[in-house]
């Protein structure tokens, strides 16, 4: 059975591999409904645990995920106010 992590990632780098990804439309957001479903079943994303561990570390997180071949491919949590990142990593 794979191992779950949540790893802390530069904020900088991370916004702009966002911006480059929402520019190349590998930017996914919880208001695209059937496509991020689709993301989070395929990667089994505990979207709950995740947010739950977020909350406690960090206020006003943010889910996104960057569905591209890259490094940057992923879920996400983030938050602007205290320029924090946390992604969710699967072994």
């Amino acid at each position: 059975m794979s191992q779950v992590r949540i790893v802390e990632q530069n904020y900088f780098e991370f916004t702009n591999a966002l911006r480059s990804a929402s520019d190349r439309g590998t930017k996914l957001e919880p208001r695209d409904k059937e496509r991020w479903k689709a993301w989070v079943n395929e990667n089994r994303i505990q979207e709950a645990a995740f947010k739950s561990l977020a909350d406690k570390k960090y206020e006003g997180m943010t889910p996104v995920i960057i569905d591209e071949e890259s490094l940057w491919r992923g879920y996400y949590m983030y938050t602007t106010d205290e320029e924090a990142v946390l992604k969710w990593v699967r072994d």
